[in-house]
């Protein structure tokens, strides 16, 4: 068996990840899977990446924007004082859009919830780019 390259005293059973010396259970961080050397030298500005949550903030900011959107769409009966409005929507079931629209603008509208629904996509598709490289 090999020694701990820390201690010297502990058989390894370990691999640092972040610099491949091989170490015992004592010597090694199970949560960075870093040995306890390369741990301490690190800054606390680096993050855990298990205990990171990239898409958390972005969770609770689409929630805000869905719910400031759905007071809005309440609110505008209100101001509208008696006119015809007009509305449109995107449902999307997997690959399946179904368009609604109703209303004189409603054309306008739906175009203006297709090019916001193709760039919602793209913003999830670069997003999960992002995160998985």
């Amino acid at each position: 068996m090999v020694l701990c390259s820390l201690c010297g005293t502990l058989d390894a059973s370990f691999v640092c990840h972040n610099c491949g010396r091989m170490v015992c259970h004592g010597c090694f961080d199970t949560n960075r899977w870093w040995c306890r050397s390369c741990t301490n030298q690190t800054s606390s500005s680096i993050t855990n990446t298990h205990t990171r949550v990239p898409s958390a903030g972005l969770f609770f900011l689409a929630f805000a924007l869905i719910f400031i959107g759905i007071l809005l769409m309440s609110l505008a009966p209100m101001l509208n004082h008696g006119n015809s409005g007009s509305i449109g929507t995107i449902i999307l079931i997997g690959p399946i859009p179904i368009i609604l629209g109703s209303g004189p603008y409603a054309s306008v509208i739906v175009v203006l919830a297709i090019i916001l629904t193709v760039v919602a996509i793209i913003f999830v598709l670069v997003f999960q780019k992002l995160r998985y490289s």
